[in-house]
Parts: structure tokens; sequence; C-alpha cells
């Protein structure tokens, strides 16, 4: 039995999903005869380069096509080529005939006739892959082409093609099947194929195959071969797929900064054989469906910060020789506010708080950062104010060191304040930038400021901001403001 992306590559071009931006074009040239000596098809993998390469040599070598775009699939030279025996037809892999030797004798050969058919195509899959030496000799045969010659090439990575090849080209780029389209092609094929399949299980085979047509009949073939339970939980050890909630408890363990946690999710996915490269995939799928759907502004920022970690992370392993061990210290850092792994600041010195304060929920076992809705009112705090008593220079440094704790988006913006006032009932922070007010008096962020200088001066406080105009007097904080902008802004290199 064929593979299932084999036994289904479209035949004609109205088969191909998701590409219209190029099937239109190309029909339209085929209705028209006005073909292209050179193409260059560029894209990620399992999206349709080498079918819709293959679908357009059949179609111009087609003699019964007529006006129409689509190759009759009956005469002999469709047949020839539906079989792969068309002398005419020729498919070259760049990754092993990457010199400019293959390259020389490929153009020994252009000058002879088709052997059958009107064009002879030549193929070159990967065309990245070849030297500098092989594009150079390769661009000579693509200036000054025979008329029965045509070039198709096709690459996963454009910006490694040489400017002077790619001028010479008509190019096209593919883009990646949305998880819909996915979708509903998996269906397709599981009910004519008449499998036993849950709609919960299609949508893991979809967000696996990451946009790849290819890579999803290939998953739902392999699948199939290995188990006659096609349910989600079958799916997910035979694809290697985490657990919704272990997804869940690596998200909330970073956001959180629980380092311990962090750890304790990957060793427990590690034991049972997990791969913890797909975990951190998973994580990022989950980040990435938060950024586009979450209507609170401050949960979207915060996952996209942690999306974009967890995506230099992966980008970070590919050149790895333990990609495990520096995903495991990235996440733990990353987890720990300390990405740099530099040396976390000094403990502050810790300010006596009233036995009053027990009635307030303990700070440190709050699960998330948007948990600051669950706190305890700070009207609720009883203690009798006596701001005189508190040395304002050690709590404002205590309050800096626990935001930094809870929140570090939060944190990136209260380092660069400074404290302007505490009375009895009001603590006073002046920003430079209006923006910071705007982003402290959010209710969750102000909610758990107020919540955390409550508890470290023993006294209910309401936060007041004030735009100063000027930069914070503290020297750290003015040397600290660059960096507090790129945080804050989300900026990267």
């Amino acid at each position: 039995m064929p593979t299932l992306y084999r036994q289904y590559r479209p035949k004609t071009f109205a088969e191909v999903l998701g590409q219209d931006h190029v099937r239109i074009p190309l029909e339209n040239s085929l209705k028209t005869n006005k073909i292209s000596h050179a193409y260059l098809f560029s894209g990620p993998r399992g999206t349709g380069k080498t079918t819709m390469a293959r679908l357009l040599a059949k179609a111009v070598n087609c003699p019964n096509r007529g006006e129409a775009a689509d190759p009759c699939q009956k005469c002999d030279i469709c047949q020839e080529i539906n079989d792969g025996r068309s002398v005419d037809i020729i498919e070259i892999d760049a990754a092993s005939n990457r010199g400019i030797d293959e390259v020389r004798e490929l153009r020994e050969k252009i000058a002879f006739a088709p052997g059958r058919s009107k064009y002879r195509v030549y193929i070159i899959d990967e065309v990245h892959m070849l030297t500098k030496e092989a594009f150079n000799a390769l661009l000579k045969t693509l200036e000054e082409p025979p008329e029965h010659a045509i070039f198709v090439l096709a690459t996963t990575e454009l910006h490694k093609v040489p400017e002077t090849i790619v001028s010479r080209c008509q190019r096209y780029q593919f883009h990646l099947a949305p998880s819909e389209q996915l979708i509903g092609l998996i269906k397709a094929i599981a009910k004519k194929e008449k499998f036993p399949i849950s709609d919960e299980a299609i949508g893991l085979i979809a967000r696996r195959a990451e946009g790849s047509y290819r890579d999803a009949l290939s998953l739902l073939g392999s699948v199939v071969g290995q188990s006659d339970d096609l349910s989600a939980e079958t799916l997910r050890k035979l694809l290697g797929l985490p657990q919704g909630e272990v997804v869940d408890g690596l998200i909330t363990s970073l956001q959180t900064g629980n380092a311990q946690a962090t750890i304790a999710v990957i060793k427990d996915f590690l034991a049972l054989g997990g791969d913890l490269s797909v975990l951190v995939k998973s994580a990022s799928e989950e980040l990435k469906e938060i950024v586009f759907q979450n209507e609170s502004e401050v949960e979207r920022a915060e996952a996209a910060r942690l999306l974009e970690q967890l995506m230099l992370i992966l980008n970070q392993i590919k050149t790895s020789s333990d990609p495990t061990a520096l995903m495991t210290a990235r996440l733990y850092s990353l987890a720990s506010g300390n990405q740099k792994t530099t040396p976390s600041v000094e403990p502050a010195i810790q300010i006596p708080v009233s036995t009053e304060l027990n009635q307030v929920a303990d700070i440190q076992k709050v699960p998330t950062p948007e948990a600051a809705e669950m706190y305890t009112p700070v009207d609720a705090v009883t203690a009798s104010p006596n701001p005189a008593s508190v040395d304002q220079a050690d709590f404002w440094q205590n309050l800096v060191a626990e935001v930094k704790n809870h929140n570090h988006a939060l944190y990136a913006i209260i380092r660069s304040a400074e404290l302007l006032e505490m009375t009895e009932d009001n603590l006073v922070v002046g920003v430079q930038f209006r923006f910071y007010v705007d982003r402290l008096h959010e209710p969750k962020n102000r909610s758990l400021v107020e919540s955390l200088a409550s508890k470290l001066a023993g006294q209910t406080l309401h936060l007041k901001c004030q735009v100063t105009g000027k930069a914070p007097a503290r020297a750290e904080a003015a040397s600290n403001l660059m960096e507090t902008v790129v945080e804050v802004f989300e900026i990267t290199e």
C-alpha cells in the first residue's frame, strides 16, 4: 500500500490546497501559452512545491490539454510522468548532487532535444544546497537556455539562493497550511479510508504537522499502521505529545517564576520518554493562541514575552550538542528570572510585619500573576498605620524585589520608578512616562503592587502615580533605564 501522501498527491491544479496565489497565475500562463523558461518555488517543507512542479511539467507536455490548464491524465506522456518513467522530466536532488561537476553534466545534456515531449523539464529540489561554483555554472545555463528546456527550482531556504539566480526566474512563495485546512484534509481522507479517528485526535495530528500537508498525511499513515485505537490519548503516546495539563504546568511555572516547579515538570515528562523540544513547541503553540485570542492586554503582553523567549530557546538548540540539557538550563533560568545566568540581587532587609497581616492571602502561594485579583483587598489590612517607623529606602528596595519575584514585566517598570511619598494611606510613585502610569494602573498590576506594599509596610496603602518627566534619582535605576524600555516594549535584537 503506498504512503498516504503519495496516494493522495494532487493530480490536477484544482486539487492543490492553500496555494491559490501560485496556482491561479500558473493556470493563466498555461491557458495563454506564456511559459517561462525558469521558475523558482520557495516555501516551507510539505507545502506542495514539488507537486506543483510535476503538475507544471505534465501540463506543458500534455498533447491533449488544448486551452485548459490541467493535463488530460490519459495520454501516454501523462501516464509516463505519473509513473515516473518519462525521460524528459529530470528530477535532481541538489542536496546530494551539489557540485560543479553535476551541473556541468546537466549543461552538456541540456542541448539534446526531448525524446517524446515538447519540453525537457528539469526539477532541481533544495537548490539552495548547490555550491557557489555550481550556482555560477547554473547561471550560465539560465541566461541562455535552449527553447525546449524549462527549469523549476525548489527551495525551503530562499535567502541562500543567489540574487543572480532569483532574478532570472519567475518566483512563487508557498505558504503553510492553515490548521482548519489540514483538519479538513485529514477528515476527508480518514472518512474515505474508513479510519476510526476522533476529532480531537485529528486536531493533534494537524497541530503536530505544523502547516505541512505532507507531514499531516505521513503522521496519519504512521499512527494508523501502529494502532487500531485512534483516540487522542493513544495519539499523544505515539506522537510523543505532552498532555494538556503538562503544557499548562510548564507555562504556569514559567509565568510565576517557580523554577522548582519548572524542573519538576521537565523531569516527569522526560521520565515518561518525552522529547523536551516537543513540550516547548506545544507550550509555544498555547502561548501563541493566547496572544491571538486573549482580550486582556496584560495577559497578552505576558504571553508574548514568554513566547518570544521560548522561540529563542528553540532556535538556540539547533547547534547544540545536547539540546535537552541546554533547554533545561534555559527554562530554569527563564523561570527564575535570571536568563543571563548572572548573580541575582542581594536579598533586601526584611521589615517586620504586623501579625494582623496573617489575615491576608499568602502572596508567595499565589499560582499566577493574574491571580492578584484573589488577594484580600488592602482595605482589610488592619495594622496600625505608622509610616514614620518604616525606613522608606529599605521599603522601596524590598518592594521592587518582591515585584520582580511575582511579575517580571511589571518589575521592568517599577524598578525605573521612584518613591515620592509614603503617607498613612497612599504610596505615591513617580515615573518618567505616561505609558508607565497606564500600565501600573491596570487593575491586576495595581492590585499586586498594593498588596505587596501593604504587606511590607504593615499598613493599608493605595497606589498613586505621577509623571515626573525626569529620570529617577537613583543611580542604579537611571543606569538601567534603557534595559527597562527594552523589556517593557518587548524589544529584541
